[in-house]
């Protein structure tokens, strides 16, 4: 027999003992670790494993690098406003139009103000991609866009987008079953196959201690050798690992539990004792359908729920409210001004609004028609997410996606929070702006000089409020992920006992 495969031949029992399980765990240990196979597989799975996060790693640096070019861009442009102000304080023959003078709030609020949103990386990304190829790191917050999130992101070529991205992730969810299918499917079936049962049965050995041992071997070789790769990946790639310890220990458990269901499910294939072409057959069908039909089928539920309107429904019924809100415009300003005390007196002035001054009362005109829609699609899309939740729970590969992408900071509901905290910063810059662009209306600002270039009422270019991100702390990554782990442990428990079970006794051929 061969180093590799020989194990019951040379284990040299004395005639009237029973090998116990411990024992057999060692000698198995020792024949798995010499096995070609097992390196090989292993060596593979380390060099996609550094591609994989060198890879997530690659794109969140130029997302950082992004957001620091447009802070600069953001800093540099302020610069140039105050350069501006400077020189329009100066007298001219004319003013300036307003749409040109930083120094007019209302003609700064619509055409001179920069700000933007930005959701970082943490430092812990390149485990998974995730959503953030998909998803913008930096959104413009401008006070006339509805509910404050402008629709647009370009950050990548869209048929690269619709390639997918090679990450870390995808190795750990998708190849690494790949590994364990191959190594279970030929290593604990090679005496089957070569006709070796009928020696392993006659000796002081049952089937349950034998065939656990082998896999629980292949396990305790895998499982190590896995974090170990993990690990050495990210630091390879530039994650802080020491910032983000929780979330690295939540990870290891979570890669453990994901293969020990693999390695249970291997566990129950093999308890009936099918060859390796059998083996590998039927868990590379099982890992098909976990892993590519259910989520298909979920994905496909999950876009008939709710009633939420159509992207282009939705662009049209924008288009409808704009155009209806364009020809009510003086009867809805008419109504906004009778409305307050201070500007009920300025009717009169209604005709010579400018258009940045009108848009601080129609834009939350048309949020407020709006709103039906927008109700609309965040009951879907906050049902398609419990269900893809709830999915995970179904088909372990996607729940094991979801869990790191959670880990990692590239999950859906980070950047749920984002897309909210940008639209509370647009509110307040609104709270900011909106008095004292509507106070000009009843109270306009005297001009410091009568004949300077620009207008002169608005020079609080420091006070604008600055945006701040608020990031979740990190026990609740942890604590969305353990709930994915427990349902996994408590998965290969299972299938282990039901394999157990199925191994009582030796194949009746024998």
């Amino acid at each position: 027999m061969s180093a590799q495969t020989g194990h019951l031949g040379a284990l040299d029992l004395p005639a009237a003992r029973t090998a116990g399980f411990a024992e057999l765990l060692r000698w198995e240990l020792g024949h798995v670790g010499r096995s070609r196979l097992l390196w090989a597989v292993l060596g593979l799975l380390f060099a996609a494993m550094l591609w994989g996060a060198h890879s997530g790693a690659a794109l969140h640096r130029e997302q950082d690098r992004a957001i620091q070019r447009s802070r600069a861009a953001d800093l540099a442009w302020t610069q140039q406003i105050l350069e501006r102000a400077r020189r329009y304080a100066e007298p001219a023959d004319e003013p300036v139009p307003y749409w040109q003078d930083p120094t007019d709030v209302a003609g700064f609020s619509r055409y001179f103000l920069r700000a933007h949103a930005y959701k970082p990386n943490l430092p812990l990304s390149p485990l998974a991609v995730g959503g953030s190829d998909l998803m913008p790191t930096r959104l413009p917050v401008k006070l006339e866009t509805p509910f404050g999130v402008e629709p647009a992101y370009d950050f990548e070529n869209p048929r690269a987008l619709g390639l997918g991205r090679f990450d870390l992730g995808y190795v750990l969810v998708y190849l690494l079953p790949v590994a364990a299918i191959v190594l279970i499917g030929l290593l604990a079936t090679f005496e089957r196959d070569h006709g070796m049962l009928r020696l392993i049965a006659a000796q002081r050995v049952g089937p349950r201690a034998w065939l656990g041992a082998r896999i629980a071997a292949i396990f305790a070789w895998l499982a190590p050798a896995v974090l170990l790769g993990v690990a050495v990946s990210l630091f390879s790639a530039g994650a802080d690992l020491a910032a983000a310890v929780p979330e690295l220990i939540a990870s290891a458990a979570l890669v453990v539990a994901y293969l020990g269901f693999w390695a249970a499910l291997g566990f129950v294939v093999v308890s009936a004792w099918p060859g390796a072409a059998g083996a590998i057959s039927l868990m590379s069908a099982v890992w098909a359908v976990l892993a590519i039909g259910l989520p298909l089928l979920g994905s496909g539920a999950a876009a008939r729920l709710g009633d939420a309107p159509a992207p282009i429904a939705y662009v049209d019924a924008q288009r409808r409210a704009n155009d209806a809100i364009a020809g009510e415009r003086d009867a809805l300003l008419a109504r906004d001004f009778r409305a307050r005390g201070d500007l009920a007196g300025s009717l009169d002035k209604l005709g010579s609004l400018d258009y940045a001054t009108r848009m601080t009362f129609l834009a939350p005109e048309l949020e407020r028609r709006l709103q039906p829609l927008r109700d609309r699609q965040e009951s879907a899309r906050s049902a398609r997410e419990r269900l893809s939740q709830w999915a995970g729970y179904l088909a372990p590969p996607l729940g094991m996606e979801q869990a790191l992408a959670q880990l990692a900071g590239t999950d859906a509901q980070r950047h749920r929070r984002f897309e909210r905290q940008a639209a509370g910063y647009q509110r307040q810059l609104r709270e900011w702006f909106y008095p004292r662009i509507q106070r000009q209306i009843s109270a306009p600002t005297p001009k410091p000089r009568a004949d300077s270039y620009g207008r002169m009422n608005f020079l609080e270019f420091d006070a604008i409020p600055a945006y701040a991100w608020h990031d979740a702390p990190a026990w609740s990554r942890v604590a969305g992920a353990l709930p994915t782990a427990l349902w996994l442990t408590l998965l290969a428990a299972a299938l282990s006992a039901w394999a157990l079970r199925r191994l009582r006794q030796w194949p009746a051929e024998l």
